[in-house]
């Protein structure tokens, strides 16, 4: 304002309230606002802090783009009811399968993707299905998926046995992922393959989590292994057929390349918890075995070849407050194996004891 007294300017009534005041208000703050705007996107303008859409808008520049979310596929099981009259029927297509309500009341459905004939010298029938929407949440370990949507005449025993998926479901590539693919494209331009190069490649396969590249000649001169681990843990055989043609696409001349599964060990967990001597029990047991499953879900957040006791303490007391005490005996101490395999739950049991109680 003195300047401008001191130039002249023609209005003179600067005060608060006045016509200029106001005026001069709204372009300081038109000032402020762009400035606060040019600063938010000027970290989306590299990669090492792009967020959402912005992210995307640069992986294109890379020749990159997300990996899209996809539908979980497998084989559920029907056996006949022994005491049944044999006889032949039809299993429709679009019948649908699902699981019990969760302590969400939530349920997975599947879909069968074909009719199927189960004839009267049959005990069994495998149906093929596939989930009702895409996630990884529908890669489920067996004996989940036991209930039908229509009545089975003679069907007593519905079941999702071990290995029964055979295409992987997962969900959209997490912002952090898609990150690395894209900073690692670089490795891509080498003139001959090299180990980032293979697992970037391989990495953008939908339905891949992570591929490890051991390319010191683990097989003898000019052998690389590449270990895929898959949304589910262990590859399905079509993914490690996409994850070759992958590979294939960029070797060297004189590499010999395996692509194989990361190996799977089940776990069984036996566990009781403790609660106050007055606390109701009531859906404890259900919970605690949804804490338990959700602990070794497939994701890039979890080590997957480690189970910590402590780990599944913390978040077991975290969902269940009212828990003093958690006590394992199987396994009764941590878990880690080597770094190809994969932890996988298998049998869960949950014993309820109040404090002063002894099972």
């Amino acid at each position: 304002m003195e300047e401008l007294k001191k130039e002249g300017f023609v209005i003179t009534n600067f005060s608060s309230g006045g016509i200029f005041n106001m005026l001069l208000q709204i372009i300081l703050q038109a000032k402020v606002e762009l400035l606060i705007l040019l600063r938010s996107l000027l970290s989306h303008f590299y990669v090492r802090h792009a967020t959402g859409k912005w992210l995307d808008l640069l992986g294109e520049d890379f020749t990159k783009k997300r990996k899209e979310a996809k539908n979980t596929c497998g084989k559920i099981t029907l056996y006949r009811d022994p005491d049944a009259e044999a006889r032949t029927f039809v299993i429709p297509i679009n019948t649908i399968f699902k699981t019990k309500k969760d302590i969400n009341h939530e349920e997975l459905r599947f879909f069968s993707t074909q009719a199927v004939e189960m004839l009267a010298e049959e005990s069994s029938i495998i149906v093929p299905v596939a989930a009702e929407k895409a996630g990884s949440k529908y890669n489920l370990p067996e004996g989940q998926v036991d209930k039908c949507m229509i009545h089975l005449e003679g069907i007593n025993k519905i079941c999702n046995e071990q290995d029964w998926i055979t295409e992987e479901g997962s969900n959209e590539e997490s912002q952090e992922a898609f990150r690395e693919r894209i900073l690692n494209a670089w490795a891509e331009l080498s003139s001959r393959p090299i180990a980032l190069k293979y697992k970037n490649i391989c990495e953008g396969v939908k339905g891949v989590l992570h591929v490890r590249v051991d390319d010191l000649h683990p097989r003898g001169q000019g052998t690389i292994d590449i270990i895929v681990t898959s949304t589910m843990g262990a590859a399905t055989e079509k993914l490690l057929e996409e994850v070759r043609k992958a590979a294939d696409s960029i070797k060297g001349e004189y590499d010999n390349i395996l692509v194989k599964s990361a190996d799977t060990t089940y776990q069984n967990v036996d566990l009781t918890i403790t609660l106050p001597g007055l606390a109701a029990d009531e859906g404890i047991a259900e919970r605690a075995e949804a804490i338990v499953i959700d602990y070794f879900k497939i994701d890039q957040d979890r080590n997957l070849n480690e189970f910590i006791l402590f780990d599944l303490s913390y978040a077991l007391k975290k969902g269940i407050e009212i828990i003093k005490n958690v006590k394992y005996t199987v396994p009764q101490e941590d878990v880690i194996v080597d770094k190809d395999q994969v932890i996988i739950l298998g049998q869960v049991k949950i014993t309820i004891e109040r404090e002063g109680q002894h099972v």
